[in-house]
């Protein structure tokens, strides 16, 4: 890592940090306020680097900026930065997610009563939005193929060991505890289960003698992260997909194998009911009814689309060759 005199610092990989010192003359005391980085997109072709989209990229980092800094935009820049904008928005070749995003924020811009929060939150949320349309499909795959970094084979066994954990306290497995919707006590029970057993694992496959370090906290920590996030997930099992599953089927196709995920659960019949309206009015298309029903292993509401019995396709198939003419055997 390098630096000069105007305060650039120059990382290993390439990128750009600017800093800058800020002197009170109040507390006669220096503090250090960082700049915002720059948002970009990681790897783009040749042909998007000149693009109007991502002129637009640049001119949004330089907004924020200046929004962090000075608490404004500067005004002799700002005729030709809504240039770039409109050719934005009006172009057909570019998502219309982008667009949107586009368009918050040059409403923000646009309007008498700054909101320096909202219009900050507007540009990083679209910077996120244009820098991903930039990327190439390949570089998105990457990350999702390298997203996991080998903790499911590390920790398997622990993640099998908490699938079969079950809490005397409340009476059911750990893998049917839902954070959104218990109470606060069962919460930091389950979540002092997944330590210990984190902690167990993590000085089986290596860190006996070492555990005071920070190489062993991180991956304590790192093993209860990745455990709390896995707990609503298992392997898939037909036997689980019963009548009132607590279960849905979500397939993986990197991986090129099923899962089952926990369904999300409501406290009450009432919020179960809400939910199941609200999935029918944003699923117009969808023909199979939804229903509500009590799941019988944790204890809450879900909703899910009411089985079809077993003779309705052959119903079905005979109505649509009823008309037709028999074929002899």
């Amino acid at each position: 890592m390098l630096s000069d005199l105007n305060g650039n610092i120059f990382l290993s990989k390439g990128f750009t940090l600017t800093w800058k010192l800020v002197y009170t003359d109040i507390t006669n005391l220096k503090s250090f306020t960082m700049r915002n980085t720059t948002t970009l997109p990681c790897v783009t072709k040749s042909e998007i680097l000149n693009s109007d989209l991502h002129h637009l990229t640049r001119i949004f980092n330089r907004w924020l900026k200046l929004l962090t800094s000075y608490g404004k935009l500067d005004l002799t820049e700002i005729g030709s930065d809504f240039t770039v904008i409109s050719k934005v928005i009006k172009s057909e070749g570019i998502d219309k997610k982008v667009k949107r995003a586009v368009k918050r924020c040059r409403d923000y811009a646009l309007a008498k009563a700054l909101n320096l929060g909202d219009f900050t939150k507007a540009l990083n949320r679209a910077l996120r939005i244009m820098c991903r349309a930039q990327e190439d499909r390949e570089t998105h795959i990457i990350k999702k193929q390298r997203a996991d970094q080998g903790m499911s084979e590390r920790y398997r066994p622990l993640t099998k060991r908490l699938q079969k954990e079950k809490i005397r306290k409340i009476g059911k497995e750990l893998i049917y505890t839902d954070s959104q919707t218990d109470d606060p006590r069962t919460n930091r029970l389950v979540r002092r289960i997944v330590e210990k057993r984190a902690a167990q694992t993590v000085h089986r496959i290596g860190f006996g003698r070492n555990r005071d370090n920070n190489r062993f906290r991180q991956s304590v920590r790192r093993a209860t992260s990745f455990s709390l996030y896995n707990v609503n997930f298992t392997e898939y099992d037909a036997q689980k997909r019963v009548t009132g599953t607590h279960w849905k089927v979500i397939s993986i196709p990197r991986k090129g194998k099923k899962m089952l995920k926990a369904k999300l659960s409501y406290n009450s019949a009432e919020e179960a009911m809400q939910a199941c309206e609200r999935y029918i009015q944003s699923h117009p298309d969808d023909p199979r009814p939804m229903t509500t029903y009590k799941c019988e292993h944790c204890g809450k509401w879900h909703i899910g689309h009411e089985r079809m019995p077993d003779r309705m396709p052959e119903m079905i198939s005979d109505e649509k060759h009823e008309d037709d003419t028999k074929i002899p055997a």
